[in-house]
């Protein structure tokens, strides 16, 4: 045996349940599942990956051919030899499926938006020197889930729950210094020298093509990620509470999971759906969400809200060891990965730090609440309002803030020698109000409100 062969293969790290394989068993066996994952790149704006590799995950050999790679046997594919690419390092089977859902509820989108920015590991943060930060969000803030959030909290007072699942089979980090793509090592080399308002367009492009960040350790299999968006007054005037809705939407969602169906939780949703006005379910009546998905094969989004589509359940799981997705992930700025230029790392990271803080999002409360207060989550409670519950909706159906506006009058009379005194009162059961005198005009204009706060249109 060569003497440089011999040195290759003391030093050759070698996983649990790998070894070192020859060039014909390299170049026959395949690669493990997900391997390419951890060298992609990834938006932490986006909370997604961008799609274009960083780290060169094609190359598995060390020596030509005399050369080994290593070899590993995957137990969850019926003992199938397969190789590491040569940046992978500590690849092993970890299999962790409890076939069990977490859920949250949130009472606003802001709360909603803080648990999307605070999902990452907060390594992502590293080297890139942010500061004077307190009180925005900067990472996560355009993912799918907090867009959604967003979008719904302009439209009427909405609440969220979140329902997840997930099982973990593989786990690998990479080296310290990978080794790079061609085409990323190309892309470095393009960059301006210098980073100013002249050049930062190149930069901008830069990080459109391959983000902010690269994974460089990950969890790999199947999560399923789904958060439903509920209008709060709509389900309160229902009868139902936060609390219930996303309980008994996991009691639905579990049922999609095999064994995890809990009898008396089963018996109080029943009881709790006949207070659904449509749908025969809790998934159905309260269907408004975005679901995010990562490995396996795909056929129905809405994974765990299907009982029609049970199958496709079954199907996704079973895939998850041949095709996993990242189910989790520690983060390193791109800029590390400029190692031999000073300046361009130092423009790069300025470049990052600048496009992740243009979409930072404030996470102090918006304007004040109609009714009631915000709390630390921006949501509107009310205390010893009459007719109003705790998330200022009314108690039931015909209760409502009233306010009248008396706006004018034309051609009134009502004194001889001189123009009309006019006033308006009006009146709601025993509540009234009154315009001020409008004196000597017979064509008065108030556009005086007059405010009832909190009835109830429903009695006589």
């Amino acid at each position: 045996m060569p003497v440089n062969l011999l040195l290759f293969l003391l030093f050759l790290p070698v996983c649990h349940g790998c070894q070192t394989g020859s060039f014909t068993d390299c170049q026959n066996a395949p690669f493990v599942p997900g391997h390419n994952l951890a060298g992609e790149g990834f938006d932490i704006v986006k909370m997604q990956t961008s799609g274009a590799f960083v780290v060169d995950v094609r190359k598995f050999m060390v020596g030509g051919h005399d050369g080994n790679c290593t070899l590993c046997t995957n137990t969850l594919m019926n003992n199938q030899v397969q190789k590491l690419p040569l940046s992978v390092l500590d690849w092993r089977t970890k299999v962790r499926c409890r076939r069990s859902l977490s859920s949250q509820i949130y009472e606003s989108s802001s709360s909603v938006l803080k648990e999307t920015a605070n999902s990452a590991s907060v390594s992502w943060k590293v080297g890139l020197g942010f500061k004077g930060i307190a009180g925005v969000a900067v990472g996560g803030t355009h993912s799918k889930t907090a867009m959604f959030a967003k979008g719904h909290s302009t439209k009427d007072k909405f609440s969220f729950t979140s329902h997840e699942f997930k099982c973990e089979y593989y786990t690998f980090r990479l080296r310290t210094q990978p080794p790079l793509s061609q085409e990323f090592q190309d892309s470095l080399k393009k960059l301006p020298s210098t980073y100013t308002h002249k050049t930062d367009r190149a930069y901008s492009h830069f990080i459109s093509i391959y983000g902010t960040h690269y994974i460089r350790k990950v969890h790999l299999g199947g999560r399923v990620h789904s958060t439903t968006a509920i209008r709060t007054c709509k389900m309160a005037m229902s009868g139902l509470s936060l609390h219930s809705v996303s309980n008994c939407l996991g009691v639905e969602a579990s049922g999609t999971i095999k064994g995890v169906t809990i009898s008396a939780e089963t018996k109080f949703c029943k009881s709790q759906s006949k207070k659904l006005k449509t749908g025969v379910s809790f998934g159905a009546t309260f269907s408004d969400r975005v679901t995010e998905v990562q490995g396996g094969n795909v056929q129905v989004e809405d994974i765990l809200f299907n009982p029609d589509k049970k199958s496709g359940y079954k199907t996704w799981l079973k895939s998850l060891n041949k095709a996993p997705g990242v189910v989790s992930y520690q983060l390193s700025s791109l800029h590390f990965l400029a190692r031999d230029n000073p300046i361009l790392k130092s423009n790069l990271r300025n470049a990052i730090r600048d496009y992740i803080q243009k979409y930072a999002v404030s996470t102090s409360c918006p304007s004040a609440c109609k009714t009631g207060r915000r709390d630390k989550d921006c949501a509107c409670k009310c205390s010893g309002h009459r007719n109003v519950d705790s998330n200022c909706c009314p108690g039931k159906p015909g209760v409502a803030r009233m306010n009248v506006t008396v706006v004018r009058a034309t051609g009134l009379w009502g004194d001889y020698f001189s123009k009309t005194d006019g006033y308006v009162k009006v009146f709601y059961g025993k509540q009234g109000g009154s315009t001020p005198v409008i004196w000597n005009n017979d064509f008065p204009y108030w556009n005086y409100r007059i405010q009832f706060g909190t009835v109830d249109l429903k009695k006589p």
